[in-house]
């Protein structure tokens, strides 16, 4: 440790961690926020340090999407009760798109034991660097769509065929949901083109992020993306729905000053003996337009 202090040589070493990791004090002001917390968060320590973390400015959530600010937020419950936390919750990024994470949260105590501040960990349930490269691989072989970063029409298609041959063979259940984006009309004729190319990609890497790495999702109409649940039956699949569906409304865009609120409509169907590519999607939308019709960020399964 030459030529540092024994603290900043441990604060050298904490800024520099690709886990996220930020540390307050007992009233809440954020006093460090590391490389980690940059890289997942896309907040950088000078718009983050000094804030009071009291505003949930990551928009934090739960496992069911319910809002953990306030006295249900992981910090204000360490202060409370003070002994450690753990929890999987999503973030909101920067950008706006929804990112499960793992969370641990724990108090530090003074020499007589008194609670001074607190700490958070997290790291990415998937990781964000992986994400990168293989979108970077399928970029470079034409399988992603432009506007919204995930697998384009023909690739998700090709997958659904697949697993239609593999069920055919060994039926183990799958299932595939539309999803479309509430009144994009409206968002465009408010916000202009640019709004809808920021509410595409917003809302794919939301639900990207929020899908198994065994599931596939691409863009498949112009307002419609198409997700395809493996291992996912009957039984599992409204579920699933709903847990993609409140991700997305928990989604924040700022555009121009103003915050774009973000639905989605949802129609399920899982697969059935003989079907093909048609006869799935077919049932699906009309899932889909059933949400529609009754206003919309609501989900339909089709049996």
């Amino acid at each position: 440790m030459s030529g540092f202090g024994e603290g900043e040589f441990f604060r050298t070493v904490l800024e520099g961690l690709r886990t996220a990791v930020y540390v307050v004090n007992r009233e809440g002001k954020t006093l460090f926020w590391n490389d980690g917390a940059e890289r997942i968060t896309g907040h950088l320590r000078q718009d983050v340090v000094g804030r009071v973390c009291g505003d949930n400015f990551l928009g934090e959530t739960d496992s069911d999407n319910n809002d953990l600010s306030g006295a249900l937020a992981p910090l204000a419950v360490v202060f409370r009760e003070g002994k450690p936390l753990e929890a999987q919750v999503s973030l909101r990024h920067k950008t706006g798109h929804r990112i499960p994470v793992q969370l641990w949260t724990f108090p530090i105590r003074d020499a007589q034991g008194l609670i001074v501040g607190a700490a958070q960990s997290f790291q990415e349930i998937i990781s964000v660097s992986d994400w990168d490269r293989r979108h970077t691989r399928l970029a470079t072989y034409g399988c992603l769509d432009q506007a919204s970063g995930v697998l384009n029409h023909g690739m998700v298609e090709a997958h659904l065929r697949e697993n239609l041959g593999m069920f055919a063979d060994h039926p183990i259940p799958f299932s595939i949901l539309c999803i479309e984006i509430d009144q994009l009309d409206k968002i465009q004729a408010r916000d202009g083109p640019g709004a809808i190319a920021a509410v595409l990609r917003v809302v794919g890497h939301t639900l990207e992020n929020s899908l198994r790495p065994t599931d596939f999702l691409g863009r498949w109409q112009e307002n419609q993306f198409l997700a395809i649940l493996t291992q996912c039956s009957a039984a599992e699949i409204e579920g699933a729905s709903e847990r993609l569906r409140r991700m997305v409304s928990a989604t924040k865009i700022e555009w121009w000053g103003d915050s774009v609120p973000i639905t989605t409509s949802l129609g399920g169907t899982s697969v059935r003996p003989g079907d093909s590519p048609e006869g799935m999607v077919s049932r699906a939308e009309q899932a889909l337009r059933s949400s529609s019709a009754q206003g919309g960020n609501r989900t339909t399964v089709r049996e």
